[in-house]
């Protein structure tokens, strides 16, 4: 059972590896579709902008929801084994969500001042969600190098 589901795992990340440079290559290849005019400037866009942009968010979706529900199964089997050791594995989980909702916090809902845009997506939710995930990617980044440096130190002292 355990070479048949090696196999199917590795056919599958092939097939979605294969249609995922498929995609780039028509991107590139695949010639234009009409030209968007901004101000004065004509942009020319890709035929395939759309396929490959919903293929990377079903990519993404897919990832989730596997990655979800492999931690959900593990966390109720350590959590039937092993209660107190499981607990301690949602230490992890609500750092993080914190670090979102500090973000989000710190985050401003004001119009964001672009050059050539006239959209409403730049103020409001879009906007504090932007500086959310910008001041959540600093803390992580933080968090990474205190990581790294910590761990040098802690396998010097030990």
């Amino acid at each position: 059972m355990s070479k048949f589901v090696e196999r199917i795992s590795g056919i599958s990340v092939l097939l979605l590896g294969l249609v995922s440079v498929l995609l780039v290559v028509l991107m590139y290849v695949g010639g234009n579709a009409d030209s968007i005019m901004v101000g004065e400037d004509a942009l020319t866009v890709p035929k395939f902008t759309d396929p490959l942009l919903y293929w990377s968010y079903f990519l993404l979706i897919l990832t989730l929801g596997i990655t979800l529900l492999l931690t959900i199964v593990g966390f109720v089997k350590k959590l039937i084994d092993n209660p107190a050791a499981a607990i301690k594995t949602l230490i992890p989980l609500v750092i993080f969500v914190l670090v979102f909702v500090v973000s989000w916090f710190l985050g401003s809902a004001e119009k964001i001042s672009i050059i050539g845009y006239e959209g409403t997506e730049n103020q409001g939710f879009w906007a504090q969600f932007s500086d959310m995930l910008i001041f959540s990617t600093y803390a992580l980044f933080i968090a990474l190098i205190a990581t790294i440096l910590g761990s040098g130190v802690y396998k010097k002292l030990k």
